[in-house]
């Protein structure tokens, strides 16, 4: 069979290695033209024929991801095409019980917070996220390697007697995992040039085990997914008035109600949802609540998102993230002004490279900030950081670590 397979940047050399294992005939295109050399030299290698522009001609088969647009196939045939989703149920062969988790927002967060309650269930857990991946060990994610978050990573886990793989997957899924969850589709945004939309990616992550989607989402998820669906949110309820760097008291609907104290030593009124979220896939594996509780009590943050500090008498946000968008902003100083934390505020805005700019909305960002009545700068991508006026008593940096 004639393999046509788009997109080296997120999983093209995986499965192109495994198509020509099968005996097919596979070309692979680095369409994005960002692919290192040693990469498309070591596809080459392997007898792919390997280029950056779709040759013309005639193909049995084209495997691409959702988010690549249909003009990139300008100038050829073919008789199927399928994405990178697709491919990856076909020949996922992973019998360790696996969770995978999509949405807009918060998947990195649940995951961790995920891991944390697992472990305190006695579980031995690998974790897969935009921060790296490695075994949970006492708390901590030990980063063995980072990669990427698209669905292909599915299928390049490191083997290990783990009782729980927890898998953050951008755009997809394997469709075949124990329990599959959508954190939140709060922007439904264009992909491939506007020619699809994000859930069109996202819905290939429903099994045909056990589903969870937010109660509000059901209706909208349930288009895509006839199967076992669980829709969460009310078990986690703050109680009281969060105050910055004060521990945090909610209330865990969890086989009965109980009052748990969060860590203050990060934004934890930011990570409620994903608690729930968490606690709602806990459930749905029978997890004590011994061990959801401590899990929630013992978390400490992911780093870089809502990490808090004093300077003296100065409050400190850092948040880094590769999905700083206005609606993450919005989320952050919503939260802050929750707890009277926004007086006399001064935001750093750094997208890190300046490709990376237009990426980011800059003046959408700037239209939240001028909502909250927050002083807001912009950099320019070199790494310079601006300085700070004089008189600001809570300074909020959000950083795009890379490209999304």
């Amino acid at each position: 069979m004639k393999v046509l397979v788009l997109d080296t940047t997120h999983g093209g050399e995986v499965l192109s290695k495994i198509y020509k294992d099968r005996g097919d005939d596979v070309t692979c295109v680095d369409v994005y033209k960002v692919t290192p050399k040693d990469v498309m030299d070591r596809v080459a290698a392997y007898g792919i024929v390997s280029t950056d522009t779709v040759p013309k001609g005639e193909y049995d088969l084209v495997v691409m991801p959702c988010h690549c647009p249909d003009s990139f196939l300008d100038g050829c045939t073919y008789e199927k095409r399928i994405f990178f989703s697709d491919a990856v149920k076909e020949f996922i062969d992973n019998k360790r019980f696996r969770i995978e988790i999509t949405g807009v927002k918060g998947k990195t967060s649940t995951c961790f917070i995920l891991a944390n309650i697992l472990e305190k269930a006695g579980k031995k857990v690998f974790l897969h996220t935009s921060r790296g991946q490695g075994p949970w060990v006492n708390g901590d994610l030990k980063i063995e390697d980072k990669k990427s978050i698209a669905p292909v990573s599915l299928l390049t886990l490191p083997k290990g007697p783990y009782d729980v793989m927890i898998c953050e997957v951008s755009l997809g899924g394997s469709g075949k995992a124990d329990i599959a969850a959508v954190t939140n589709l709060i922007e439904d945004y264009g992909i491939a040039r506007n020619s699809r939309k994000a859930s069109e990616a996202k819905k290939a992550i429903f099994t045909d085990n056990i589903n969870i989607v937010p109660k509000d989402e059901m209706a909208f998820w349930r288009r895509y997914c006839k199967r076992t669906m669980i829709g969460y949110g009310g078990r986690i309820r703050v109680t009281g008035t969060p105050e910055f760097g004060s521990p945090i008291e909610i209330m865990l609907d969890y086989n009965g109600v109980q009052k748990v104290t969060l860590s203050p030593g990060y934004l934890s009124l930011q990570y409620i949802e994903a608690m729930d979220l968490a606690a709602e896939i806990a459930h749905a594996m029978d997890i004590s609540k011994k061990s959801v509780i401590e899990g929630l009590a013992t978390f400490k943050g992911v780093p870089g998102r809502g990490e808090i500090f004093m300077v003296g008498d100065v409050r400190h946000v850092i948040e880094r993230n590769p999905g700083i968008s206005p609606i993450s902003v919005e989320r952050t100083l919503s939260v802050l002004k929750q707890m009277n934390a926004l007086d006399n505020a001064y935001m750093i805005v750094d997208p890190v490279s300046k490709k990376v700019c237009d990426k980011m909305k800059s003046e959408d960002i700037k239209k939240v900030a001028e909502k909250y009545g927050v002083e807001m700068t912009l950099t320019k991508g070199d790494g310079v950081r601006p300085s700070v006026p004089l008189g600001k008593t809570t300074i909020i940096e959000f950083i795009k670590e890379g490209f999304q």
